[in-house]
């Protein structure tokens, strides 16, 4: 729809033209007063002055404009069919009838096409020369089934069939048609465009159509008497048809230049089509109830199926037109104009299996781009780097964008060359981040995989991503093929996550427990539970190596929640059934598990359900987690603290630790990392970190695990820094729960103090 902003402003030629009316009309008034031909010759000089002042008024508007072809086009039809007219009114002035053909009309028939021209022209600033060439056959479409709905429903029978084949008769109905056409064109714009701008060009070509079928109507019939009211109708058509032409073509440049939607092309097709049916559809009702072939229908019929065919061969060229745009949206990535995932995958399966490498190439240092310089930055830096890889490829290696900044290229021949194409694209990365201002600043690079394609391209694909993470794992801006040990390490985790998946469903992950103890008095106060998995084709699998692939593949949430539901039932039942003394359970819980709402609520059913108390239970998270304190992780923690469930910030001190989590978070128990608990026997300055933050925890207050504690020198440093627990295979490693009752009375028997001097885990600051 047109805006405000995109309206003319036409106060500037209103005054010019409303004088120039007004004084056509007083000449054709004077000019009528002095001839006995009356209102016929005033209607038609006025006809003709009212054009002629349109078209300078017109002129007036497209020279403050600053020249607009279509106006100036318009203009001129207006002035020549005015001129026309005029020409007419001096026949009929000289001679008292209008004789077909003349001079005059034959002036008007031009008038109109060159009127035509002009419309099209600024239709043609929003269309491509399909889309013109398109609307301007359904304009044609609809004025020649007009046309011949028009001679068989009301002139052939009216005038007979040979009244057409007259020179009258043949300039009537050229006329009647090209007015036809131009009503289709405006009505079929307005529809497209939406403009109402339009709308009076439309209603002034209307009147002007009806006016002229009534002239036809009186012409072709007895008499040949041309109504005066019908000719002064005219009078009236062309200031519309300027006004709505002038405010149509002074729509905003950018409104002009935007093409037409699929939706408003899709209403010009639908319209055309439905009316032109419509009128076929009765104008051969009338033929088949009058069974009248005349000459006329004939010749109208076939510029039917003419123009049909025509607009036909159009649409098939703008459906190949488009079918190729979006064959290049579908395998062609806009930013860079490389080739698509799509387009990688149709090229594999075109590549010959053990002939052919394929190459995956991730920038190093793209997403510090983005943050620092800003996306705008990170499209042109990826623009750069594509330009600058297909500079260095042959001509048979082609490239391809499979992601963010992800690439693919595709090299024929040996393993040997397509090493060495990838370490020609390490060069021309580093060369087109040094062409983008201010990526300079960041330290921008290429990691490379590569991998020799097999049976089954896809596997191809994601052996060169395996050696791509493998490039980034080693330090980046570097070339890694898919072979030897990355290829038997791929093999072992896609067997781990397989059998890991089994294991998870049938139970096959197990909770084994090691000890917690007091420092001081060596008392076992509670245990971790720990997964532990023992495969029949694998063997036994180290956790180090089972936890990692169970976060990757999306199974980490499913073997916490079996360590959780086991440990809370073997703890349970041991407690009930044996004389120790209340152990506290520490179970490791994944973010993934916490993430989930209601996570919280389960874990206190199954408490409840299984008769553990609550703050017989640690829940034991890493650091990491805290980055973030709206995150609804920590929400649900907060749920288990204020129902007396502890919380334990576990592996403290082996990433970025910051102090200030330790008050925000609602935690009771701090574990320190064994990587810390390694370096206090070797590091005064270790040792000084260890004290510090122990002093931190307990003023707190929070309970301190010291974690990883494996010799006597460890307890002892540890022990005086000030922590109260310790955990590690100096005093057990994990045992199953069988083994559990067993290795906690050797512990405490070894340590030859009574429980009453023993702390607990649960304690009352801690709760």
């Amino acid at each position: 729809m047109s805006t405000p902003a995109d309206r003319p402003r036409v106060g500037a030629w209103v005054p010019a033209g409303l004088a120039a009316v007004v004084g056509s009309v007083c000449v054709a008034v004077v000019l009528a007063a002095r001839s006995d031909r009356g209102p016929q010759l005033t209607a038609t000089v006025g006809a003709g002055f009212v054009a002629l002042a349109t078209g300078a008024a017109l002129l007036l508007a497209d020279r403050r404009r600053g020249h607009d072809r279509p106006l100036r086009l318009l203009a001129l039809a207006t002035a020549v069919w005015g001129l026309g007219q005029l020409l007419v009114a001096l026949g009929l002035a000289r001679s008292g009838r209008v004789d077909y053909p003349n001079v005059g009309t034959t002036l008007s028939v031009v008038a109109a096409v060159v009127g035509i021209g002009a419309v099209l022209l600024a239709a043609g600033g929003r269309s491509g020369g399909v889309g013109l060439r398109r609307i301007l056959l359904d304009a044609l479409m609809l004025g020649s089934t007009a046309g011949l709905l028009v001679w068989r429903v009301a002139l052939v029978d009216l005038l007979g069939a040979g009244s057409a084949q007259t020179g009258a008769g043949r300039v009537a109905m050229a006329v009647l048609l090209t007015e036809a056409v131009v009503v289709g064109l405006l009505l079929l714009l307005w529809l497209r465009d939406l403009d109402h701008g339009l709308l009076p060009a439309i209603a002034g070509v209307g009147v002007f159509v009806g006016a002229d079928l009534a002239i036809t109507w009186s012409m072709l019939g007895p008499g040949h008497v041309r109504p005066w009211q019908a000719v002064a109708l005219r009078c009236v058509a062309w200031p519309l048809i300027g006004v709505g032409v002038l405010r149509y073509t002074a729509m905003t440049g950018a409104r002009r230049r935007d093409s037409p939607s699929e939706r408003a092309e899709a209403r010009v097709t639908v319209a055309t089509t439905v009316a032109s049916v419509a009128m076929l559809s009765v104008a051969l009702a009338t033929l088949l109830s009058t069974r009248v072939l005349d000459v006329v229908t004939v010749q109208l019929a076939l510029v039917v199926v003419v123009v049909f065919g025509a607009r036909e061969s159009v649409n098939g060229l703008q459906r190949q037109t488009l079918l190729r745009g979006l064959t290049q949206q579908a395998h062609h990535d806009p930013l860079t104009g490389l080739g698509n995932r799509r387009a990688l995958i149709r090229r594999l399966d075109a590549a010959a299996a053990g002939g052919t490498a394929v190459l995956t190439l991730d920038l190093d240092g793209f997403k510090e781009v983005n943050d620092v310089l800003g996306h705008a930055r990170g499209d042109a830096l990826l623009v750069a780097v594509a330009g600058s890889v297909r500079a260095v490829l042959p001509a048979d290696v082609e490239a391809f964008r499979i992601g963010g900044d992800e690439f693919a290229v595709v090299v024929p021949g040996a393993t040997e060359r397509a090493h060495a194409v990838a370490e020609g694209l390490l060069v021309a990365v580093r060369a087109a981040a040094q062409a983008v201002p201010g990526a300079a600043a960041v330290q921008v690079s290429a990691s490379v995989g590569v991998a020799v394609l097999g049976p089954d391209v896809l596997t191809g694909l994601v052996e060169s991503g395996v050696a791509l993470r493998a490039a980034k794992e080693a330090g980046r801006d570097r070339v890694e093929l898919y072979d030897g040990p990355i290829a038997a390490r791929h093999r072992r985790g896609l067997a781990v996550e397989r059998r890991l998946r089994e294991a998870v469903a049938a139970g096959g992950v197990v909770a084994h427990y090691q000890p917690v103890v007091d420092l001081r008095t060596r008392r076992v106060v509670g245990v971790e539970a720990l997964a532990r998995w023992d495969d029949p084709e694998l063997g036994r699998v180290s956790p180090d190596e089972f936890i990692p692939v169970a976060e990757r593949s999306g199974l980490i949430a499913a073997v916490g929640a079996a360590v959780l539901h086991q440990s809370v039932s073997d703890i349970t039942g041991l407690l009930r059934t044996s004389d120790m003394c209340a152990l506290t359970l520490g179970v490791n819980c994944s973010v993934a598990q916490l993430r989930r709402t209601g996570w919280a609520d389960a874990v206190l059913e199954l408490l409840a359900e299984l008769g553990l108390p609550p703050h017989r239970l640690a829940v034991e998270v890493t650091e990491s987690l805290f980055v973030d304190v709206d995150d609804p992780a920590v929400r649900e923690l907060h749920t288990l603290r204020a129902a007396g469930v502890q919380v334990a910030i576990d592996d403290f001190g082996s990433g970025y630790s910051s102090l200030a989590y330790l008050a925000r978070m609602p935690a009771s128990i701090l574990k320190i990392d064994r990587a810390l608990t390694a370096q206090v026997v070797l590091d005064t300055r270790s040792q000084a970190v260890l004290r510090s933050i122990v002093s931190l925890a307990v003023s707190l207050p929070m309970d301190v695990v010291v974690e990883g504690v494996e010799t006597e020198a460890e307890h002892e440093l540890v022990r005086d820094a000030g922590a109260s627990f310790g955990q590690g295979w100096l005093y057990a490693a994990a045992v199953p729960i069988e083994a559990l009752p067993a290795m906690v009375a050797d512990i405490n028997g070894r340590s030859g103090v009574v429980p009453a001097q023993t702390g607990s885990l649960a304690s009352s600051r801690g709760t």
